[in-house]
């Protein structure tokens, strides 16, 4: 029994490993010294890039408040408020941001409808009319001068429908 209590005493792990040399120690404490130093290091690099991450995404966040409010909010023209809206319903990362811009298109689906019902409505008889000017065997001078401007009406209306989408500042591509 006093051996047990003696070899215990030696080697203070229960086990019969026999004497710790000092070479052994310095190896053991450059182990020791080598994984703190790597979690150390690797602590360090999550916590740095969560800082970047962090900094970016700041960033990302004050040009998107920009860029909504200056294509939105100021924007007077509803096809295009429609369009940016179907747009983001589509790519916003997040379910909870897909619904809230979802609720910003039914909330001005409205005035949208308001806007293009006229349009198309003129639309409809601008090309009632055209038809009726096409059917005709020989046209006068009037009635050709007629055509080019309902072409030329027309035009403005598909633009009025589709008009070309720009963007506040050259700032938001780089």
């Amino acid at each position: 029994m006093a051996k047990s209590i003696q070899s215990k005493k030696e080697d203070p792990g229960g086990g019969n490993s026999g004497k710790v040399t000092p070479k052994l120690k310095f190896w053991i404490s450059l182990a020791k010294w080598f994984i703190v130093s790597v979690a150390f290091v690797v602590a360090t690099k999550v916590i740095d890039t969560g800082f970047r991450e962090r900094a970016a995404d700041l960033t990302e966040l004050k040009f998107y408040d920009r860029y909504v409010t200056e294509l939105i909010v100021l924007n007077p023209n509803p096809v295009n408020r429609i369009m940016l809206a179907e747009y983001l319903i589509c790519v916003s990362p997040s379910e909870k941001v897909r619904e809230r811009w979802q609720v910003y298109y039914d909330s001005i689906y409205p005035e949208y409808l308001a806007y293009v019902e006229p349009i198309l409505m003129e639309i409809e008889r601008l090309d009632a009319r055209h038809a009726s000017l096409a059917r005709l065997d020989k046209l006068t001078n009037s009635e050709s001068i007629e055509l080019k401007k309902i072409a030329e009406k027309r035009s403005v209306y598909q633009q009025l429908l589709n008009p070309p989408f720009q963007l506040p500042e050259d700032e938001y591509l780089h």
